[in-house]
């Protein structure tokens, strides 16, 4: 019995809101009993009466996680998704950049300026799967600046850094630059529709199959771009912290030595030429590495320095990285064997 409960404790947490699409009113109709008898029967749960219904998506929205959906015909006759965001999660995301804005107001420095980015950054990496998610973040963008506009004519400026990341993710868009406190403000309204990626249930990380899958499929967090943004590294200069998130988008999210991404909790920023010997925190300076990349550069024990050999498996082309970083740090070259 214990075993059968955690079963369905599982299911709950992955599968608790979900919409069925069907053709035509009689379908959904029977798809919906179906339903409803299936979860009863199999996982004794009960469906939100004030949740759970079927609406026409011709004629009406629905929502969805912060979403609202609806269907309208094209050429040829084809009905396509159109989604925006719900306006009660709209209204949210404006009062929480204006929330921001006012803590640049109040505290004009780097760090409120980075809280604002990560939110701007944040709310476009969920919402950017909406088709209609331009005219959305334009009608947002259009509130929030007039605030930012009110609140900020002392303190903002026509120049100053443009980061790696603020050219990565809006670099081809032609807004006003703003910047405060030397920092550039990212661009509310520069944001396009980016379809989904599909889910595979082969994905895991429980068997050798789908750790594989999940490192193919990867690609560029901003989630974790996201949380550079939002926890600077404290007693670490300006320069440090704003360049780490930089250089987080310079390098793609990748580790500098195996190309492998990073992953919060196993990356680390190196120092190229180390503090001690006069390196500095400037870009050219440092580099993102995995943490065992991090303590394979430093080793110098030969039983040390040969277990995270076999555990990371460099080619030659990442050796001869990790090379230059230990010779820059001090310590002598691995050969290959």
């Amino acid at each position: 019995m214990r075993k059968s409960k955690l079963k369905v404790i599982k299911i709950v947490r992955y599968c608790d809101d979900f919409k069925i699409m069907c053709k035509d009113h009689k379908t959904a109709q029977k798809i919906f009993v179906a339903t409803k008898m299936w979860l009863k029967e199999r996982l004794s749960l009960e469906i939100s009466k004030d949740k759970s219904m079927i609406t026409n998506l011709r004629k009406k929205f629905s929502n969805f996680l912060g979403f609202k959906l609806k269907v309208k015909k094209g050429k040829g006759n084809i009905y396509t998704n159109r989604s925006y965001m719900k306006d009660e999660a709209k209204i949210k995301v404006i009062e929480n950049l204006k929330d921001a804005v006012r803590k640049i107001q109040k505290s004009p420095k780097v760090e409120t300026v980075n809280k604002f980015n990560a939110t701007v950054l944040g709310v476009h990496n969920y919402y950017c799967i909406a088709t209609m998610t331009s005219i959305d973040f334009a009608e947002i963008a259009y509130i929030v600046n007039k605030s930012l506009k009110c609140r900020t004519k002392s303190i903002r400026s026509d120049s100053g850094e443009i980061s790696e990341a603020y050219k990565k993710f809006f670099g081809k868009y032609n807004y006003r630059r703003i910047f405060i406190a030397g920092k550039i403000l990212f661009p509310i309204a520069a944001i396009k529709f980016t379809p989904a990626r599909k889910y595979s249930q082969e994905i895991c990380r429980y068997t050798a199959k789908g750790r594989n899958k999940i490192h193919t499929n990867l690609r560029f967090d901003t989630s974790i771009m996201t949380y550079l943004m939002s926890n600077p590294i404290r007693n670490e200069s300006t320069e440090y912290n704003d360049n780490r998130i930089s250089l987080y988008a310079g390098q793609q999210g990748k580790c500098l030595v195996t190309g492998n991404y990073l992953t919060i909790g196993n990356m680390q920023v190196h120092h190229k030429t180390p503090r001690e010997s006069g390196g500095t925190d400037e870009y050219s300076n440092l580099c993102w590495v995995m943490k065992t990349v991090q303590r394979l550069i430093h080793a110098t024990v030969p039983e040390t320095i040969e277990f995270y050999i076999n555990m990371l498996k460099l080619d030659k082309t990442s050796l001869k990285k990790l090379n230059k970083l230990r010779v820059l740090a001090g310590n002598d070259v691995i050969y290959d064997n």
